[in-house]
């Protein structure tokens, strides 16, 4: 077997052609078979090779470009869905009213009043007075910590709706309606929904 062996020799054929060809060969199983194989392989192994590798290659692009893909998209969704949880929760801080968590003292009765003597009612008085005060106080104190914590709600939901908007922006510029939009542009959102098997 000489052929197989080498005694018929092409020149030009890299030593991983040769090789490539040796494997067909020896696939081939008859020994007459393996040879004619083996020959008729040399010519185009080297190009069957290069192929082969640029096929090869050109899949791991795809896997790779693919793959890239997935993560973009994943992003942009995650994104998404955080720029609109971000403007709800600004809504409702903005919208939030102030509600004291404890009730006024009762006012007095006139009618129960009128029925006390004068120092009694003055007593009544200066207690009811003195209960209104303290309650003043401290609605005074709780409209003071709700305000300083609306500010910070709206300051941290104005804060991550800013940067969600500005990184949907960077990775996907046609996203919103307009350069000072949050509302997401219908085309690009189905490009968005499609995922990578779409255009994106």
């Amino acid at each position: 077997m000489t052929l197989l062996g080498g005694g018929c020799q092409f020149t030009g054929v890299s030593e991983a052609g040769r090789e490539r060809c040796r494997r067909l060969g020896a696939d081939a199983g008859h020994p007459l078979a393996a040879a004619l194989s083996y020959v008729r392989c040399l010519p185009n192994a080297d190009a069957t090779l290069a192929a082969e590798k640029a096929a090869e290659k050109a899949a791991t692009a795809r896997r790779a470009a693919l793959e890239a893909c997935r993560r973009r998209q994943g992003t942009i969704t995650t994104l998404m869905a955080s720029l609109r949880q971000a403007e709800q929760e600004l809504a409702a801080a903005r919208s939030s009213r102030f509600s004291p968590s404890v009730a006024p003292p009762q006012p007095l009765d006139a009618g129960q009043e009128s029925r006390y003597r004068p120092e009694d009612q003055r007593l009544d008085r200066d207690r009811y007075e003195a209960a209104l005060a303290a309650w003043e106080q401290q609605v005074a104190s709780q409209r003071f910590q709700w305000r300083q914590q609306r500010a910070e709600r709206i300051e941290a939901a104005q804060g991550r709706l800013d940067r969600d908007a500005q990184a949907l922006r960077q990775l996907k510029p046609d996203l919103f309606n307009g350069p000072a939009s949050i509302e997401f542009d219908p085309t690009a959102l189905k490009r968005v929904s499609a995922g990578c098997d779409g255009a994106s």
